[in-house]
C-alpha cells in the first residue's frame, strides 16, 4: 500500500462524476487529502488559494481544457514544482507531447488503474520534494544561479540571480512573468549554449569558454555549470569583470583566471564577503587569493593592489 507524508493534497480535475468518485474515494482511502475541481477555471481559482502536492488533471473537458489549464497552472506562483499528471484516452504522440509542453509529469491512460496511478504519485510527489528542497536550499545560499532551456526559457532562477539580470525590476508582476516564462535572455546567451551543449544536448568538453555580455542591468559574466537533464541546463552569473581586462591583469602580473577576478572585483571597490558572494566561494578563500595577490603584486594592502590593477586596466 502506497503510504503518502502527512498532508500531502491531490487537485483532481475531472469533469466526469463518476471518474471524479472513483479517483477521490481511491485517494482517501490512501490516506491523500483530496480538492476536487469539475473544470479549468475552478481548478485555476482552488490553486489560487491552495497549493497542492499534485494534480491528476483530465486533458479533454469544455471551455478549458486540461492542457490550457496546466499550461495557466504552471504560471502561477508557488506551482513551478507541483507534478502535473494528466489523464485521457487520447493516447495518441501528438497529444502525450502536448502534456509535456505545458508541464505535464506523466500520461496515465483511461480507464485510470488505481494501484498505478498511487504508484506514479508517490514518485512525482518525491521528486518534486526533493526538487523543491534543492531550489529552497539554493535560495538561501545566496548563489547567482539559474537554469535555462536551449531555447533561452528561464526555467528557475535564484532570486540573487533574478535581481542581477532584472527580472525582478518591473512594476508589473505580470512583465516579469512573462519575462521568466519566455525568452528571457538574450539570442547569445541562448548561442552560447547551444554551442556548449551540442545539437545532442550533452555538454562539450572543448566548449568551456565563459560568456561575457553587455545588458541593460550591466556588464555579465555567464559560467556554465552542468546539465540538470538534456533541456535543461545550470548557469552562474556574475556581475562585471570583462574578458580583456581579466586577461590583461593576468598577463601583466602571472595571475591565475581565479586571481585576476578577485584582483578585479577589488579594483571595483567590492568587499571580501561580496566577492566571495559573486565568486561563488568562501571569504577565507578570498583572502588565500589576496595573500597570493599581493605577493605577485609586491603590494601590501588591497588599496594598493587596486591602484596598480586601475593603472593597468587604463594603459
Amino acid at each position: 500500500m502506497v503510504v503518502p507524508s502527512p498532508g500531502d493534497t491531490i487537485l483532481v480535475v475531472d469533469d466526469t462524476p463518476s471518474s471524479l468518485g472513483m479517483l477521490t474515494s481511491a485517494l482517501e482511502e490512501s490516506g491523500y487529502t483530496v480538492l476536487v475541481a469539475p473544470d479549468g477555471q475552478k481548478a485555476l481559482d482552488i490553486a489560487s488559494r491552495f497549493t497542492p502536492n499534485a494534480i491528476l488533471m483530465d486533458a479533454v473537458m469544455p471551455n478549458l481544457d486540461g492542457f490550457e489549464t496546466s499550461k495557466r497552472l504552471k504560471k502561477m506562483c508557488g506551482l513551478e514544482d507541483v507534478p502535473v499528471l494528466f489523464m485521457t484516452g487520447l493516447s495518441d504522440t501528438e497529444n502525450i507531447v502536448k502534456g509535456l509542453e505545458v508541464g505535464g509529469v506523466d500520461y496515465i491512460t483511461k480507464p485510470v488503474n488505481p494501484a498505478e496511478l498511487l504508484a506514479r504519485l508517490k514518485v512525482h510527489i518525491a521528486n518534486a520534494r526533493s526538487s523543491k528542497s534543492a531550489h529552497l536550499a539554493l535560495d538561501v545560499s545566496g548563489r547567482f544561479l539559474l537554469s535555462i532551456d536551449l531555447a533561452g526559457r528561464v526555467c528557475w532562477a535564484t532570486p540573487q540571480a533574478r535581481m542581477l539580470l532584472g527580472l525582478d525590476s518591473s512594476d508589473a508582476a505580470e512583465k516579469v512573468e512573462a519575462q521568466v516564462m519566455t525568452n528571457a535572455l538574450p539570442t547569445a546567451v541562448v548561442d552560447w549554449l547551444r554551442q556548449m551543449t551540442g545539437m545532442s544536448g550533452q555538454p562539450s568538453p572543448s566548449a568551456r569558454e565563459d560568456l561575457f555580455l553587455s545588458l541593460e542591468a550591466g556588464e555579465m559574466r555567464f559560467a556554465y555549470v552542468g546539465a540538470i537533464n538534456s533541456g535543461e541546463h545550470l548557469l552562474r552569473v556574475t556581475e562585471g569583470g570583462s574578458k580583456d581586462g581579466n586577461e590583461a591583469l593576468r598577463a601583466e602580473f602571472n595571475l591565475t583566471e581565479r586571481e585576476a577576478e578577485v584582483l578585479t572585483w577589488i579594483t571595483n571597490g567590492k568587499s571580501n564577503k561580496e566577492i566571495a558572494a559573486i565568486l561563488d566561494m568562501s571569504p577565507r578563500t578570498v583572502n588565500k587569493h589576496l595573500d597570493r595577490i599581493f605577493g605577485k603584486l609586491g603590494v601590501e594592502n588591497r588599496t594598493a593592489a587596486a591602484v596598480l590593477s586601475l593603472k593597468k586596466l587604463q594603459d
